[in-house]
């Protein structure tokens, strides 16, 4: 006859056994659909020099000026500014939010500077012919 001990580890094992193999059987009973929607999606994160590639391929342009961490409608994106003045927002999950085009700001260079308030501009005063303020003149006999 075998020991006690012996047959309570012999029935431990076997229940743990036949429980284990019954697990796997409901396993593969139920549908693989169900098996994925409880695996979740981590969402994707772009890099600024990601969210910088990503919009020079979709303009196809490589003049980047620069890349900025940004929101766009509550959104968080990167706004990619190109030197040509577009810019890109686009999303964390790599999709473009926006593409627009800054508006160029002419400066005219003809129109001189308005005065700083409070100083009052003296018109400038040019003597010719070497007088000095007392209404005397330089060098020769009158």
């Amino acid at each position: 006859m075998l020991p006690r001990k012996t047959i309570l580890i012999a029935t431990a094992l076997t229940a743990f056994f036949l429980s284990m193999l019954g697990g796997v059987a409901m396993a593969l009973k139920q549908p693989a659909a169900a098996a994925a929607a409880v695996t979740p999606v981590a969402p994707v994160s772009l890099s600024a020099q990601e969210a910088a590639a990503v919009a020079a391929n979709v303009l196809n342009q490589q003049d980047i000026y620069s890349v900025e961490s940004s929101s766009l409608n509550g959104v968080s994106a990167y706004q990619v500014v190109f030197s040509s003045g577009q810019v890109a927002f686009v999303g964390l999950d790599g999709q473009i939010l926006s593409i627009s085009q800054i508006k160029p700001v002419v400066v005219a260079l003809n129109n001189p500077a308005p005065a700083p308030a409070g100083f009052a501009s003296a018109p400038v005063v040019s003597r010719a012919g070497g007088e000095h303020e007392g209404g005397e003149r330089e060098g020769g006999d009158d």
